[in-house]
């Protein structure tokens, strides 16, 4: 009796090893056809990148050098005249430790990045040799925040960053624990090619202090006018539409 059931305990274990055998087979090959299928799909969005991909010519490239001038712009030894599309004139100066300087309408930005400028556009040379179109430019990075802080002033200090990126920070009056006068701070991160605003981040003690109210800017928010017409407002200001979920008017990325 005993060797019965230990022969019948050893024939269910065999036959349980035996049918495991397919299983952990089947979920092998669907590990490998899963990773088999991200890599094809790795390669697709590589390529869709490669095609996708600005092209620029060398001698578009925006540089401040004796005897060199690009076409469309007005040079000299110390300063780049360009017109870009939208009626904007941008002037480029050479700045301190490598920095280039941008001025459009009276506001600044610098850069480190390498600048092209075609068919009245600017485009800058990214991280990974990544080429985008520059859309948005400093007059209307000033407006923008102006507007999502109701701010009278910005005193914003631009740099576009290697990642295609705008990086600021400004600050507005507040008062904390409702009654000690301070500035609040805020960092502020702006995509140079959509306009979206990525990142508002203020100091850390903000929730402590109450800002003090500023006169509404009337008009300064296309989220205000009659429904319908947002996408219309924004393009009077040089944008190609309204977003209602992010509150803001933005560029179509073309990439």
């Amino acid at each position: 009796m005993k060797k019965l059931l230990i022969f019948l305990a050893l024939g269910i274990l065999l036959t349980s090893f035996t049918l495991a055998i397919p299983i952990t087979g089947s979920i092998a090959t669907d590990k490998f056809q899963g990773n088999a299928g991200n890599s094809e799909a790795s390669a697709q969005t590589q390529n869709i990148g490669e095609n996708s991909q600005i092209q620029v010519q060398e001698k578009n490239r925006l540089r401040i050098r004796e005897g060199e001038c690009q076409e469309g712009c007005t040079c000299t030894s110390s300063s780049i005249k360009c017109q870009l599309q939208n009626g904007r004139e941008m002037t480029i100066t050479a700045g301190k430790s490598g920095n280039t300087i941008i001025q459009i309408k009276g506001e600044e930005m610098k850069t480190q990045v390498q600048l092209y400028k075609e068919e009245n556009k600017l485009y800058g040379q990214f991280k990974n040799n990544k080429t985008k179109e520059i859309k948005m430019m400093p007059d209307q990075i000033r407006e923008k925040i102006q507007e999502r802080l109701q701010l009278k002033n910005c005193s914003c200090e631009l740099k576009l960053d290697e990642d295609g990126n705008y990086q600021t920070q400004t600050e507005r009056e507040a008062k904390f624990l409702g009654f000690i006068p301070v500035k609040k701070k805020f960092k502020i991160e702006i995509d140079a090619t959509t306009g979206e605003t990525k990142k508002i981040k203020n100091s850390w003690w903000g929730f402590l202090a109450k800002d003090i109210d500023e006169e509404i800017i009337v008009g300064a928010s296309c989220g205000t006018v009659t429904p319908g017409q947002n996408d219309a407002c924004c393009q009077t200001k040089s944008y190609d539409k309204w977003d209602s979920e992010k509150g803001e008017c933005l560029f179509s990325n073309s990439e």
